[in-house]
This record gives C-alpha cells, structure tokens and sequence, in this order.
C-alpha cells in the first residue's frame, strides 16, 4: 500500500481571456499549491478499480476524477491489473481549490509508483490534460502561470513562506458554473 498526498490549490491571479472554439475558456492565472490536502491510499488488486470516499457528498464510482485517473492510467498502459483507493477528504468541495483535480493528479502519481511504469514528465502532463485544466498544475505543484485553457504551464518564483485564511461558506460553486455566469455576464 501507498499514500499519496493530493494538495488543493489557489488562484492568486485569474483572467478570463474569451471562450475557445472547442468549450473551453481561454485563461492566464498564476496557481499556487497550498498545504490543505486529501490523503490516498493505494493499493494493487487483480483487477477492477475500487474507490472509497470518506465524503457522502462525493461519489465513489465512474464518475469521480480519482476513478476517472485510474482508468485512464490502466487503460493507457494496457494493464489487467487493478487498484483499491481510499480517498480522506479534507479540500472541501465547490471551493475552486481543485480538490477533484488534486485527488485526480495524485492517483496518476500513486499509480506510476505501485505499479513501477517510470512515467515521464510528458507523459504525466498528456494523461492530466485529458482528466482537466487544473489536473496538470495538480501533478506538478509549486507556483506557475497557466495559460491556454490552464494545460500550458510556466514555472514562477517560489513565494516567500506566509499564511493563508480560506474561509468556505455552505454555499459551493463549480467551476462550469463559473465559467457559465462569466459568459452571460458578457
């Protein structure tokens, strides 16, 4: 069994620069990868992918990013083989802070480990942009711009160490929402 740390993430910068041809929003923000995080633990099984979430708000089958990751990785290295995750939740949801992309990026990582596959960084960044935007920040970390639809990503200087407050209300917003009121706003 493995553990995986699957860190949130804030927009210390966003423009929302037009929608492209293809669904998506044409953005330029600066990214940083904060310390609140979800905890993975992976283990290898026969076959099949399991998934358990500590969150009854958060499904634990197909349509979970985590299992979502799984997939695409047994499917893109043709394996029979199959894996357990237990996913403990503590980025909270509807909060911009990427914690599906987080969980997402971080079983790609666990994945490549348990099963030994030595994954390129290329290779990390192709399966993240299939999974979503924020899924190839997630993989990497740090502090960078994003560009193109948030896939395109520049490294920036580390932040001095400080402190962050986050406050989330019980009101969640999805990012399609978002995105969504931006252009009717327009």
């Amino acid at each position: 069994m493995i553990t995986v740390t699957a860190n949130a993430k804030i927009n210390l910068a966003l423009d929302v620069l037009g929608k492209r041809k293809d669904g998506y929003h044409e953005v330029k923000l600066v990214m940083q990868s904060i310390g609140l995080a979800d905890t993975i633990w992976m283990e290898p099984k026969p076959c099949g992918i399991e998934l358990e979430v500590d969150s009854p708000e958060l499904p634990a089958d197909e349509s979970n990013l985590a299992y979502k990751a799984a997939r695409l990785f047994l499917d893109e290295h043709s394996m029979q083989h199959g894996v357990s995750i237990a996913v403990k939740k503590k980025i909270p949801m509807g909060a911009g802070l990427a914690g599906g992309s987080a969980d997402a990026a971080a079983v790609l990582l666990g994945m490549d480990k348990l099963f030994g596959t030595r994954m390129t960084q290329d290779d990390f960044m192709r399966m993240a942009a299939k999974l979503g935007s924020d899924v190839p920040f997630c993989v990497i970390g740090g502090t960078m711009l994003a560009e193109g639809r948030g896939e395109c990503l520049t490294e920036l200087s580390e932040l001095p160490s400080c402190w962050v407050v986050l406050a989330k209300p019980d009101v969640s917003v999805s990012t399609a929402w978002a995105y969504n009121a931006f252009d009717d706003e327009k």
